[in-house]
């Protein structure tokens, strides 16, 4: 009976042990980040002054793609952005434009799924409130979580660089001060434009350690006039 006991805990004792080491392997796949340079550290400053640097960038068209638990979303945002100028088109439709240059922004709705009556919403920003809103932000893209020392209490780690695409990439990492380091997220930074490239989330689903990907699929100096132009309100009804 002794023997069958000594036995059974000893391939318990292994079980565990093999369910250890695959977790270890889980955890280290999920939060690697590949080979990266540390050969030119940035400090915090630095990468925000980076990610302001950003958000004046001129030009450029993301189409983001967010994946958590290897599902992607099926709906397909496309953001365009030309000299100070956005638009938003949800499943092939304008859901948003906005002018930065005068704070005008237009909201598109469609409230009749029956009649297919189609309304527009202009809005006037004031300056104050703009500046607030857009205080860390690219174009819609939030990095307060960096850049907000004020309101938000996290640590800040610089990671190193790789190439992505033929393009030098700075990958940082923060987590709260209160909080496990593993609840971590990370920020891919195209070195050369500021401009994000993709946020990674750890959290757990259960007991399972996840990570969800936010990527923005940027692609610069592609957006035209014609793609930013002021939308034709004709077929609208126009809500101020």
């Amino acid at each position: 009976m002794k023997d069958k006991m000594r036995k059974f805990l000893k391939i318990l004792l292994i079980i565990i042990c093999l369910l250890v080491i695959v977790f270890i392997i889980y955890i280290v796949v999920i939060k690697f980040d590949g080979f990266l340079d540390k050969s030119n550290p940035m400090t915090k400053e630095e990468v925000i002054a980076l990610l302001d640097k950003g958000k004046e960038y001129p030009n450029y068209y993301s189409s983001p793609k967010y994946t958590y638990l290897n599902r992607s979303n099926d709906d397909v945002t496309e953001v365009y952005v030309k000299d100070n100028i956005k638009k938003v088109v949800y499943n092939n439709e304008i859901s948003d434009w906005r002018d930065y240059n005068n704070d005008e922004e237009i909201y598109f709705i469609r409230y009749n799924e029956s009649t297919q009556k189609k309304y527009a919403s202009i809005a006037k920003m004031s300056q104050n409130g703009t500046l607030e809103g857009e205080r860390y932000s690219q174009k819609g893209f939030d990095y307060s979580l960096i850049a907000d020392t004020e309101h938000s209490d996290y640590n800040f780690k610089y990671l190193g660089e790789k190439e992505i695409e033929n393009r030098i990439c700075v990958l940082v990492e923060i987590w709260n001060k209160q909080s496990s380091k593993f609840l971590s997220t990370k920020f891919t930074i195209d070195k050369e434009t500021g401009l994000v490239s993709q946020r990674i989330d750890y959290t757990f689903f259960g007991i399972l350690p996840v990570k969800m990907t936010y990527d923005t699929n940027l692609k610069l100096d592609v957006v035209t006039e014609e793609e930013v132009k002021r939308p034709d309100l004709t077929d609208y009804e126009v809500l101020q």
